[in-house]
């Protein structure tokens, strides 16, 4: 039901009315728009995307607000982004830009020799496993995933711009890396 305040159409309405019109404030103006039902199809796609998203996203939540990784981070975000939807948007366009691509990534992080240690350090950073019961191909994303990412990125933006992310472990290819490396990462992302 559409909350009104004065006579209709005069000063401002919100809300639902029936199932043919919205009433809302936008950018300061009052809007009406037809109603559009909500889909929430919770296809396999949609699930392996949600993944992806929520994967990349809570990865994210380990860094601290004064680190080292985060300053590099807002170094390169573009204009009108958040460091954090760089990081997500960048990783989405040119590694997990669908099931395939993830499942491939997965692979290189199963084959990878220090794989127990970066769960172990994405545990001792609260990160937890990120999974969606209705996703199609995709595996679960794991805490150590989350934190072979942030590596990922790092590398990425080290090789893609100048003066950021120039100190170890970034310096060395993530299939080299050994626990002094990823022991590095788990600690410049904490808050310094």
């Amino acid at each position: 039901m559409a909350k009104v305040t004065g006579p209709l159409f005069s000063l401002t309405a919100s809300g639902k009315i029936g199932d043919a019109m919205v009433h809302f404030g936008w950018k300061g103006l009052n809007v009406v728009r037809g109603w559009v039902k909500p889909l929430n199809t919770q296809s396999e796609l949609q699930g392996d995307i949600r993944v992806i998203l929520g994967g990349l996203g809570r990865a994210t939540r380990c860094v601290g607000a004064t680190s080292l990784y985060r300053d590099d981070a807002k170094t390169v975000q573009g204009d009108g982004q958040t460091w954090t939807s760089a990081l997500v948007k960048y990783i989405m366009s040119n590694y997990m830009y669908d099931d395939t691509t993830f499942e491939a990534m997965i692979t290189a992080y199963e084959a990878h020799a220090a794989k127990a240690v970066f769960e172990t350090e994405a545990l001792a950073l609260n990160l937890a496993a990120f999974d969606i019961v209705y996703k199609g191909a995709t595996g679960v994303f794991t805490a150590g995933r989350q934190l072979y990412m942030l590596g990922y990125y790092g590398i990425a933006m080290r090789l893609a711009h100048e003066d950021v992310f120039d100190r170890t472990p970034y310096t060395i290819a993530l299939a080299d890396w050994v626990q002094a490396n990823i022991e590095a990462l788990a600690a410049d992302v904490l808050s310094v």
